[in-house]
């Protein structure tokens, strides 16, 4: 009796802090919209409106997303490149890797199919790629390493198994079931593993009651579908002369409280099972109270961390952003890796500049041997630099290449042409030709020089 006690206070502790991880990853409106859920579900659960975020307006950020973007962008443009893609690409850049396993990493993100699933297996992906096995190898262990839990797996029983060993690491009967008992329990013979693994039934339907928590399809079951939608910024940065304030946006996020109704009800007159239903509800309204608060105090702590070394960025806006990196942030802030990435996902903050998303700060930025410049960064030098060429012979994507290569910026030419793209800047071909046919070079004439 006390072991199923224990047992049953371990799965509830655990099924109560995934549900305190899935509210730190919700961006304003989907928590809004779960909070909204949650108190349908639960009577003795209160939302009133707070609607404030003192007395700034927040801005909203109108978009259509369905191609992936894994890489950063400005202002407006980079609130609309959200995909699984850059989450993965995004986490991928906290790691050192040699760059044949980056480049199969990189290949395998790209080859998930819409459960999150790789399936093109190890040799025929080094045969493609024209690297050693090895390569790919750890390239897919990174890969598997990366949330959510399950993406990178062959198939349903490795990606369940991936997460249970992430969620839930201590429990051996469930691992047992997946391992070798998968379509029997997919078909619900209970009474039949019990007696395989000689584990009584009750201790085969709280595994299950585990394994049901797990996702079997990582990516939602869908790549990419388009979804039309407004984004709301959860912070703002608002500045006063050189200093600054971080400000959450409450909009979405109605005060949770409970039904005084409810609450004295305990001490009235009622059966002792209506009194259990409402300490339930109770508990789990007060649980999910403070899931909410820590969040709001996680996003503020890793915020204010954020922009209290960005003084270039608040200065003159995006070319001056400096990166930082997930560990830095963690172990400033004392908290894990996976905990400050689920709490920067998704999740964008309102500038005088525009709105970023905050992983726009995080990672994803050129080494040099001067530390870290980001994506922003080097789009402004490409700028510069295409700005002063001689516009009759103007600089391939190859050259500028190697112009940042001697700067120390190492970026590939594909890296390049990517980033002049969003510049809105075309070719060098295309720019010569313009060149010319402007005028500038002598009309067709020049051209044909």
């Amino acid at each position: 009796m006390e072991l199923k006690t224990q047992v049953n206070q371990k799965m509830t502790l655990s099924a109560h802090m995934q549900q305190c991880l899935e509210i730190l990853a919700m961006d304003n409106v989907e928590l809004g919209e779960f909070l909204a859920e949650q108190s349908m579900e639960n009577p003795v659960m209160e939302l009133s409106d707070t609607a404030v975020w003192t007395q700034y307006t927040p801005a909203m950020v109108h978009v259509e997303r369905e191609q992936p973007e894994d890489e950063e962008e400005t202002g407006r443009e980079i609130a609309a490149s959200e995909s699984a893609n850059s989450d993965l690409y995004f986490q991928l850049s906290e790691y050192r890797l040699a760059p044949d396993v980056r480049k199969a990493a990189e290949y395998i993100i790209e080859s998930l199919d819409g459960r999150g699933y790789f399936t093109d297996g190890i040799a025929e992906s080094a045969q493609v790629l024209g690297l050693e096995s090895g390569a790919v190898e750890k390239a897919l262990e990174v890969v598997k390493q990366l949330e959510p839990k399950g993406i990178g797996a062959s198939d349903l029983k490795e990606c369940l198994l991936l997460q249970l060993a992430s969620e839930y690491p201590q429990e051996e009967t469930a691992r047992e079931i997946l391992e070798h008992y998968l379509d029997d329990f997919s078909k619900g013979r209970y009474e039949k593993i019990s007696k395989k693994t000689g584990k009584p039934k009750t201790q085969i339907m709280e595994a299950g009651d585990i394994i049901r928590r797990l996702d079997p399809k990582p990516f939602g079951g869908g790549r990419l579908p388009m979804r039309t939608r407004y984004l709301s910024a959860d912070l703002a940065l608002v500045m006063y002369g050189d200093s600054f304030d971080i400000v959450l946006n409450q909009t979405y996020l109605p005060e949770i409280g409970v039904s005084r109704l409810y609450v004295d009800m305990l001490s009235g007159d009622v059966d002792e099972q209506t009194k259990q239903y409402i300490r339930e509800r109770y508990e789990k309204a007060k649980w999910i109270r403070e899931c909410v608060q820590k969040r709001q105090r996680t996003l503020l702590r890793i915020a204010e961390l954020v922009f209290r070394d960005q003084t270039e960025f608040l200065a003159c806006g995006p070319s001056g952003i400096r990166p930082l990196t997930l560990k830095e942030a963690a172990d400033e802030l004392k908290l894990s890796s996976s905990t400050v990435s689920r709490a920067v996902r998704g999740k964008y903050i309102q500038t005088r500049w525009g709105i970023y998303p905050l992983k726009a700060f995080f990672g994803g930025g050129i080494r040099t041997e001067e530390g870290t410049v980001s994506a922003a960064q080097v789009r402004a030098v490409i700028g510069r630099m295409i700005e002063k060429e001689d516009k009759a012979h103007p600089l391939s994507d190859s050259k500028l290449a190697t112009m940042l290569k001697e700067r120390g910026m190492r970026v590939s030419r594909r890296t390049v042409a990517a980033y002049r793209e969003r510049l809105g800047i075309p070719a060098s071909a295309v720019r010569r030709a313009e060149h010319f046919y402007k005028g500038d070079g002598g009309g067709l004439d020049g051209a044909a020089h």
